[in-house]
């Protein structure tokens, strides 16, 4: 098969409509990021989609006054959302080096033992990953469209019996969001439910594309490690074979008949090489695994360095939807009803959702780096000489030391991270600001 190549073409797409770097594929040798006129392209839309946007989410909750309910409503999203620059930061500061990482993935690998199906199968799977969390993201934005044209015909419907001396309720927005200028007439407000819905788009594919990159890289990783499984349990296997074909190839010098070289000729191999020679094939078959062992650890342990304070943003933003949703829930219990609610259960959904799949994938990968050590014990190891046992003893211990990735240190992302009902009391430290009735 023919070894596959572009694994995230679909994220590097997305990566450069988003102003996030002008990613390239790694078979194409380019190391440009922010080259001409795209470098303006990207300050002019972080600027006004990313900063503006959000700066402007950020002033809504302190501007006026403002009831409970709006206030945690807009407080998650003003919190979700300003950690989401620390992702950002990241994307844009550390881009080469998640790109040498990606090139580790992509091609660098692929000098070692590759099952294609396994990899083509991965990318698939990445891909249907990518493709559902953006149709969740635009039902959940169409959701709130749909909010915020539903409540704008109810204001229209009310304010139609309202006499010219009547105070006349303010329109309001989808989302709250502080606008700076008035929005009151039809026109206005037209173009300003246009931008906010812009830039809820806008920033919502930039959060859902690199959390479904990273899922898709912790995916990749995980796939690399179950077939270094299958590398070490075939290696005895695939150095007789070789030595086999080697015996094929000069089968007329040597006088064999296609008998002698049936399947599970080992006994034909002895005869034909020194213990000495087969001791080498399989030693160069070893060489070529554990090598191809250590280049895996340096790329998780690369990536688990550059992306920490990421997946430290994902756990504290996702952490903050949770307990903002359950405050409005514990305000009134007739909030069921309103069509508010579902917007903040989608969002609650979400941002669940998000945690979810980067603690079950980097689960996944600690779990498939941990079965190395398994599969070494089935590689016939007890066929191989001593010398290349002590190798192999050493790698099943390298093997059950964990891999892990963590949030900055503070917790392991695992499943026992997304489904512990409660954390140490010192890991809700940074929870203090939440209201005391919650």
């Amino acid at each position: 098969m023919a070894q596959p190549r572009r694994h995230f073409a679909v994220h590097y797409l997305l990566f450069r409509f988003l102003g996030l770097g002008w990613w390239h594929h790694p078979d194409e040798q380019d190391l440009r990021n922010f080259f001409g006129f795209y470098l303006y392209y990207a300050i002019i839309t972080q600027v006004v989609w990313v900063i503006g946007f959000v700066g402007l989410e950020s002033l809504d909750p302190f501007i006026g006054e403002k009831d409970m309910d709006r206030f945690m409503f807009s407080l998650a999203f003003v919190v979700t959302h300003d950690l989401t620059l620390i992702k950002i930061f990241i994307f844009f500061f550390s881009n080469r080096k998640i790109q040498e990482i990606v090139r580790t993935l992509d091609v660098d690998i692929h000098r070692f033992y590759q099952n294609n199906e396994m990899n083509d199968r991965t990318v698939r799977v990445t891909r249907i990953l990518t493709g559902t969390f953006l149709v969740f993201g635009w039902l959940t934005i169409a959701n709130t469209d749909a909010y915020g044209i539903t409540q704008d015909i109810k204001w229209k419907a009310e304010i139609s019996g309202y006499n010219s001396s009547e105070d006349i309720p303010p329109r309001t927005l989808p989302q709250p969001i502080y606008i700076p200028w008035s929005y009151q007439s039809n026109f206005s407000y037209i173009l300003t439910f246009l931008l906010e819905t812009i830039g809820l788009l806008w920033t919502g594919h930039i959060v859902m594309t690199l959390d479904s990159f990273i899922a898709s890289v912790i995916l990749h990783m995980s796939n690399q490690f179950a077939i270094l499984q299958e590398a070490f349990t075939t290696a005895y296997s695939r150095s007789i074979a070789d030595l086999s074909e080697h015996l094929t190839a000069d089968r007329d010098t040597l006088d064999l008949t296609s008998q002698l070289l049936d399947e599970d000729n080992e006994e034909t191999i002895r005869k034909y090489y020194t213990e000495k020679q087969i001791e080498s094939a399989i030693e160069s078959t070893l060489l070529n695994c554990f090598r191809q062992h250590q280049l895996l650890i340096r790329c998780v342990e690369d990536f688990a360095k550059t992306y920490s304070y990421g997946f430290m943003t994902q756990l504290l933003s996702s952490t903050a939807a949770i307990c903002t949703v359950m405050v409005q829930l514990s305000q009134d219990a007739s909030s069921f009803k309103s069509v508010r609610l579902v917007t903040s259960l989608a969002f609650f959904a979400a941002m669940v959702t998000q945690l979810a799949i980067q603690c079950f994938t980097a689960s996944e990968l600690t779990a498939q780096a941990g079965l190395v050590s398994e599969a070494v014990m089935h590689s016939n190891w007890e066929r191989m000489p001593a010398r290349l046992r002590r190798l192999l003893i050493l790698t099943m211990m390298r093997a059950q030391r964990p891999l892990q990735l963590s949030a900055a240190g503070f917790v392991i992302l695992n499943n026992e991270c997304f489904l512990a009902p409660e954390l140490e009391p010192d890991q809700w430290k940074f929870l203090l600001f939440l209201p005391d009735k919650f």
